[in-house]
Parts: C-alpha cells; sequence; structure tokens
C-alpha cells in the first residue's frame, strides 16, 4: 500500500485538468490491466501536485506532465492516537424513492447536502476508524461541488482506517475525489 506525491508540469499535461482524463490516466499507471480490481485513489491537490493512494506502486511516468514523484508506504496509526486528517469530497446523500407498480426497486438520486450537515456526515464516514474531534471545510468548485474538508481525530481502530484510506470516502472516488489523507498530530 502505497502513497505517491507526483510533481506534475502543467505545461507537460494538457487536458489533464479534465477529472475523468486525470483518472483514467491514473488508473493506467497504477495498473494497466483494465479489468482489475486493484484500488486505486488520486486528488489533485494543485496545478503540480498529484496525490495517488494504491495498492501497488504507480509507473509515475506514465502520467501526462510528471517530472518527479516520491513514493512512500501508507502509513499507520496506532489505536488511541490523535492524527489530522484532510478529504477531497462532494458531500453527498441518496434520496430514495418509494417503490411503484413501474419501477419496484427504484434507484434513489444523490442531492448534495447542505453544509449545516457537513460536520455529520464527516463523523459518520469516518466513524469506527476514527473520532473526528475538529473539522472545517471550504468550497473548491465543481459539480457537484467538491470541498476540501480538515480536521483532527483519535484513531479508534488502525486497520479500519488503513481501508478507508485505500477505499475512499464518499461519492466522486472515479474523477478525483473522496482520497482520505491522515499524517502525524503536528506539534505545537
Amino acid at each position: 500500500m502505497y502513497l505517491s506525491r507526483v510533481n506534475l508540469d502543467p505545461r507537460r499535461s494538457p487536458g489533464m485538468d479534465q477529472w475523468s482524463l486525470m483518472g483514467r490516466a491514473v488508473r493506467r499507471a497504477v495498473d494497466p490491466a483494465p479489468d482489475s480490481d486493484a484500488r486505486v485513489l488520486w486528488a489533485r491537490t494543485s496545478p503540480n501536485t498529484l496525490i495517488i493512494g494504491s495498492d501497488t506502486a504507480p509507473a509515475w511516468g506514465k502520467v501526462p506532465g510528471a517530472v518527479s514523484a516520491e513514493i512512500r508506504p501508507l502509513p499507520r496509526f496506532s489505536e488511541g492516537e490523535t492524527v489530522r486528517w484532510e478529504l477531497i469530497s462532494a458531500p453527498t446523500a441518496q434520496h430514495r424513492t418509494e417503490p411503484t407498480e413501474q419501477t419496484p426497486r427504484p434507484r434513489g438520486k444523490r442531492v448534495p447536502l447542505a453544509e449545516e450537515e457537513f460536520e455529520n456526515w464527516s463523523a459518520d464516514r469516518l466513524a469506527g476508524a476514527m473520532d473526528v474531534i475538529a473539522v472545517k471545510w471550504k468550497r473548491v468548485g465543481g459539480r457537484p461541488a467538491r470541498y476540501h474538508f480538515t480536521g483532527e481525530g483519535v484513531v479508534r481502530d488502525s486497520e479500519a482506517l488503513q481501508e478507508l484510506c485505500l477505499d475512499g470516502v464518499g461519492a466522486g472516488r472515479a474523477t478525483g475525489a473522496g482520497m482520505l489523507l491522515v499524517g502525524p498530530q503536528a506539534q505545537r
């Protein structure tokens, strides 16, 4: 399990500002077999920086515009440890519709959450792995609207936290959302 920081030259990566194109490029760099079930998440944290979390180390040279990379094992944290975390996500909820004769198993529709619900949404998504102590967010754009969440938490289950970091949180994981980054608490 790896966490990679890829440095990009935006002039050498035309079109890579589109989330779907970046998602396909990252997938090919991590696992070139299209029918594979390898786990890969990514987030473009700035025009020059791409973060990738994956089961296997990426062939970062396959990402258009990549100029260098730093690849490390995904960090682990102990139960009871206070950590800082961040997440780019599009907080949504699924509104279910009632079954009818024509649609006995209707699909619900994903709708954006109101900001008043973000604190509970983040605590619910991280529950079991981490107890959220503090959380704040800012809008980063996109449709549906994406937000950059930052916060502090206490690790409840180290293995569950590792799985959340690999599986992602919330919707939009194929298009650069849902990647949970966890680090040690900053010294004050």
